[in-house]
C-alpha cells in the first residue's frame, strides 16, 4: 500500500478495492468526508449497519473501545467499517499510542479503519505522532492527504461541468467564481451547477448570474469579519460571526479562516512598512486572489502592526482554548472577537 492522489483513491474504491487501513487529513473537507461515506457503503450492506459500523468522534474516542470493534468479526458480512473523525492523536500517551501503533501492525483482513480528521490542522510533515500514524498506515493501507485544488484545476473542472451541460462561461468569470466562493471543490461545483441552471441549456454564464447567484466563503466571510474588527464595528462582527454558527461552520473553520485573514494582514502591513507593493506580497506567499491583497492594502494603512499582533495574539490564545478548555466554543469566540476588537480601538 502507499500514499495515494484523491482522484486515484476514488477510482480504486468504486472498483471495490478496499483497503483495510485508511489515513485521511487536508484542507479539502468536503471531497474527505464523500470518500469516506464511499467507503462506508462499499465495506458495509445498509441492512447491517447497526452490526459493522462503528463510528467514533473527538472525545468519545478511545485506543481500547477502538481495540475492541477492531478486533471483533463481522456479522454477515464480509467487512465492518470503523471509522474515526477528529481524533487527537497528539494527546495520547505513549501507551496508548504504542498500543494504536500495534494494531496498525497487524491488520484485521475482514475489518476497513478510518482515521480521518477535518480540522484542518494536522500535517504529519510537522508532527512527529502524526507522522508515525501516516507512516504506519502508508505500511498497511492508504494515506491520502486531501488539499485543496489549485486554480487551475478548479478552472477545468467548472469548464467542463458548464460543456456538459451545454452551458458557456468565460475563463474570466471561472476565476471570478473560484475567488468568490473559495477554493473548496465540492462547493465550486456547487455553485457551478447553480449556475448552469440559472442559465439554462445553450445558455451563458453571465457577470450578473454570478453576482446574484453566488456565495460568500468561509474566508471570504472571515476577510469580511476582520475588517469589521479593525474599522471597530462591533455590532458588524457579531452579526457576521452570529451568522457563520447559524451556518453550522465549525468553529475550527471560523478561527483558521479568520487567523489566516489577520496573518495577510501582517504580511500586506509588514510589506508596506517596507516600501513594497501587493504584487511583491502575492509572489513571495502564493496568493491565488489578487483582489484580497488589494483590498487588504486599502484598509490597513489606518492600522499599526502592534494592533494586527495584538488581534492575532487573541487568536492564538482561542486556538488553544479550542483545542483544550471545556468552555463552549462559542463563548470563546466571542470572548476572542471582544479582545480583538478592543485591541483594534487602541
Amino acid at each position: 500500500m502507499a500514499v495515494v492522489k484523491d482522484d486515484k483513491l476514488a477510482k480504486m474504491i468504486r472498483a471495490g478495492e478496499l483497503a483495510p487501513v485508511y489515513f485521511f487529513y487536508g484542507s479539502e473537507i468536503h471531497l474527505m468526508k464523500e470518500m469516506v461515506s464511499l467507503i462506508i457503503k462499499k465495506a458495509v450492506p445498509p441492512a447491517f449497519e447497526s452490526f459493522n459500523l462503528h463510528l467514533f468522534q473527538d472525545d468519545n474516542t478511545t485506543v481500547n473501545g477502538i481495540q475492541t470493534v477492531y478486533d471483533a468479526l463481522p456479522m454477515m458480512s464480509e467487512y465492518k467499517c470503523v471509522a474515526v473523525k477528529n481524533w487527537n492523536i497528539d494527546k495520547l500517551g505513549k501507551q496508548d499510542f504504542d498500543q494504536l501503533m500495534n494494531m496498525l501492525g497487524r491488520v484485521n483482513p475482514s475489518t476497513v479503519l478510518v482515521l480521518y480528521d477535518t480540522r484542518q490542522t494536522v500535517d504529519p510533515k510537522k508532527n512527529a505522532k502524526y507522522k508515525k500514524l501516516s507512516e504506519a498506515a502508508a505500511k498497511v493501507g492508504i494515506v491520502t492527504e486531501f488539499a485543496l485544488k489549485d486554480k487551475g484545476s478548479l478552472k477545468k473542472a467548472i469548464t467542463a461541468r458548464c460543456q456538459k451541460a451545454g452551458v458557456s462561461i468565460s475563463p474570466e468569470l471561472c476565476e471570478r467564481l473560484i475567488d468568490q466562493s473559495g477554493s473548496q471543490y465540492a462547493v465550486i461545483l456547487n455553485e457551478a451547477d447553480k449556475l448552469i441552471a440559472y442559465a439554462g441549456e445553450g445558455g451563458i454564464v453571465t457577470e450578473e448570474s454570478v453576482e446574484l447567484l453566488g456565495i460568500s466563503s468561509v474566508q471570504n466571510t472571515a476577510f469580511d469579519l476582520s475588517n469589521a474588527i479593525l474599522k471597530n464595528q462591533y455590532g458588524r462582527a457579531f452579526t457576521i460571526l452570529d451568522r457563520l454558527f447559524y451556518l453550522r461552520v465549525e468553529p475550527v473553520m471560523i478561527l483558521g479562516a479568520l487567523a489566516g485573514s489577520f496573518v495577510s494582514l501582517y504580511r500586506v502591513k509588514a510589506a508596506q512598512m517596507s516600501g513594497l507593493g501587493n504584487d511583491q506580497v502575492i509572489s513571495d506567499f502564493h496568493y491565488r486572489s489578487k483582489y484580497q491583497v488589494q483590498k487588504l492594502s486599502q484598509d490597513v494603512s489606518r492600522f499599526s502592526i502592534s494592533q494586527i499582533r495584538s488581534c492575532i495574539a487573541s487568536l492564538e490564545k482561542a486556538d488553544r482554548l479550542l483545542k483544550s478548555s471545556r468552555l463552549d466554543n462559542r463563548i470563546i469566540l466571542e470572548q476572542m472577537l471582544g479582545e480583538m476588537i478592543s485591541a483594534s480601538a487602541i
